[in-house]
């Protein structure tokens, strides 16, 4: 494909998305390498301590569709910054993008062996379904009985 045509069919695929997901698109792109380096600066309990300070927004919560649609849209970002949008970074940025549109939301880590090695991964769920994730990833890692928040570091 040249450029052109590849510009071509970014744009269209943005313009197929709805506003909320072209907002979580863009913001997503700018916010993805902050959210790493807040993440690596300050360590998970500390950043996600400072994101949990503001409070859920008074909207009507996000249908799971919703919540899932703009977790797709945090997942494309992530294939366009500059620097790792690790799995922890994207859950980070999404549970935020849903504490703004009104949606409580839950980070959760598991952890499976990989070819003889331990592997961690990370995700976002919405009333116990994950939203950045496929159904499938409850099954293949091994998660923290209760969602991961600040305190359970202490």
């Amino acid at each position: 494909m040249t450029a052109v045509t590849e510009i071509f069919r970014y744009v269209s695929i943005y313009r197929a998305l709805s506003a909320r997901e072209q907002n979580a698109l863009l913001t997503s792109v700018m916010l993805l390498p902050f959210f790493w380096l807040g993440l690596r600066l300050a360590g998970l309990q500390r950043f996600q301590a400072w994101l949990d300070r503001s409070p859920v927004a008074r909207h009507a919560p996000l249908s799971q569709a919703e919540a899932a649609a703009l977790g797709v849209a945090v997942n494309r970002a992530a294939n366009h910054v500059l620097g790792p949008a690790t799995c922890l970074t994207r859950s980070l940025l999404l549970r935020w993008l849903l504490r703004r549109y009104g949606t409580a939301s839950d980070l959760r880590i598991g952890v499976c062996f990989e070819q003889g090695k331990l592997a961690a991964h990370a995700w976002v769920e919405k009333d116990g379904i994950p939203v950045n994730d496929s159904p499938e990833v409850v099954a293949r890692y091994a998660a923290f009985e209760q969602a991961v928040v600040p305190d359970m570091f202490l």
